[in-house]
């Protein structure tokens, strides 16, 4: 009987060990299931945004920000991260999108790419999700407020992707060095 129980145990042990070995696997894409993209989605104005991943530097809290006069009103001013002076811009006021409700406005998203590096502020930041590329549809009519030129399209939940790229290279957002000795 012991024997037994020993043999039932190990079958036991090794079906767990096989479904463990098939659940430690990577998911495989489905037959058509397409190109995908790695998006970071935040709320913003209760609308759920998203950016590629390929644009984010990091996610951090809102500390010490100080405002620098002669801004445009999008510009809320700098902060300090790690030894980099960073601009941070609320999207709200850019997309001229109208003030919804409460929020912890505390949370901020370093966009970095095209030559450019800026914060922007979200309401709450959802985390880093996979999306299928064959999802996307069309930006509605019915979003309104927000150029056509900074979305890329809409993924069910609806999920509104921001064309990062138009934002990072947008020449309200683009400061231009100019040269001290008056060239």
């Amino acid at each position: 009987m012991t024997e037994q129980m020993l043999t039932g145990k190990d079958q036991i042990d090794n079906i767990l060990q096989e479904r463990a070995r098939i659940l430690a696997k990577p998911l495989d894409k489905e037959d058509g299931d397409g190109e995908r993209i790695e998006v970071l989605s935040f709320m913003l104005n209760g609308e759920q945004y998203a950016v590629p991943m390929k644009y984010v530097k990091e996610v951090t809290l809102l500390r010490h920000l100080t405002s620098l006069p002669g801004t445009p009103d999008f510009i809320l001013g700098i902060i300090g991260i790690r030894g980099r002076i960073i601009s941070v811009t609320d999207l709200r006021v850019f997309f001229n999108l109208p003030r919804k409700g409460l929020s912890d406005y505390n949370k901020i998203i370093v966009l970095s790419g095209e030559g450019m590096e800026f914060a922007v502020l979200a309401d709450q930041v959802n985390g880093v999700s996979s999306q299928n590329l064959s999802g996307l549809t069309a930006v509605p009519d019915t979003i309104r407020g927000i150029g056509k030129e900074f979305l890329s399209g809409v993924f069910p939940g609806p999920l509104i992707l921001i064309n990062a790229g138009a934002i990072l290279t947008h020449p309200k957002l683009v400061v231009k060095r100019s040269d001290k000795r008056g060239r």
